[in-house]
């Protein structure tokens, strides 16, 4: 028999490796269309969940702290909010959507809990610290640098939230919601590749991406990579003519639209 050579090796070994992520890949994919407009699935409840919360600067958080302004902490018991490096606003207002939340299922409250305690009734919360995407007027050359760097933070963040969960220890969140930073899409694309090596489980980290109400004819750029890679779970857009527009005639719809999401 013929030896192999060490480039016949390397090609089967990369075919098998390529084959291997492209099936995990669509198993994934499988899970996640689960979610999607005309699919039904059985939710528990009672079930404690897992929420990580993406927050951009600016407008970006302000439509976040409206979107959560109704979620019930007695489900949602461990609530992660990430921010970028150096967006002390948005860490800011994380406590500022906490005590939102929290006023309107305790009785006779004063001060929301702090990052890291826990309530018997609003459960927990804390905040996570990643590098920033891209930074205002950075060159786009360094783009790419400074994203990659993000990325292997958010890597970094959503393992570490695995093991301090406390809705199920050493398991990852069930949720992860975004509206649309840069940073959300390295969230994202963290989230997919975990779930994609089988560090993370598929069934974990449903994305939720809602485009900004600001959005009325086209996508963010954001929202359209995201759009086009189809690795959320739920796409929300909030102009009832913009998901015509991208939904157009077919009995498959890409969004969904639920009305107004802000107040």
């Amino acid at each position: 028999m013929a030896p192999i050579s060490a480039l016949r090796l390397m090609v089967a070994t990369i075919f098998v490796v390529i084959t291997t992520a492209f099936l995990r890949l669509l198993y994934i994919l499988s899970i996640s269309s689960a979610l999607r407009p005309g699919r039904t699935t059985k939710h528990l409840n009672t079930k404690l969940s897992h929420m990580v919360v993406v927050l951009g600067s600016g407008g970006h958080t302000a439509e976040m702290m409206s979107l959560l302004r109704d979620i019930d902490p007695r489900r949602y018991a461990h609530r992660t909010y990430l921010v970028s490096s150096g967006d002390s606003f948005s860490a800011g207002k994380a406590a500022e959507i906490e005590r939102i939340i929290q006023s309107k299922h305790v009785q006779s409250f004063s001060a929301p809990t702090k990052a890291g305690e826990t309530h018997s009734m609003t459960g927990t919360w804390d905040l996570v610290i990643v590098p920033r995407a891209r930074k205002i007027h950075q060159p786009l050359y360094t783009t790419l640098f400074s994203s990659l760097w993000c990325l292997i933070g958010c890597l970094r963040a959503l393992h570490a939230t695995s093991k301090t969960s406390r809705t199920a220890p050493y398991e990852y969140p069930d949720v992860v919601i975004t509206n649309g930073p840069a940073t959300a899409v390295m969230v994202i694309l963290a989230a997919t590749i975990l779930k994609l090596f089988a560090v993370a489980p598929a069934r974990k980290m449903k994305i939720i991406y809602v485009e900004s109400w600001a959005r009325v004819r086209t996508l963010s750029l954001s929202g359209k990579v995201l759009l086009w890679t189809g690795i959320c779970d739920k796409f929300l857009v909030q102009w009832e003519s913009l998901a015509k527009k991208i939904n157009g005639t077919g009995s498959r719809r890409k969004v969904e639209w639920k009305g107004f999401l802000v107040e």
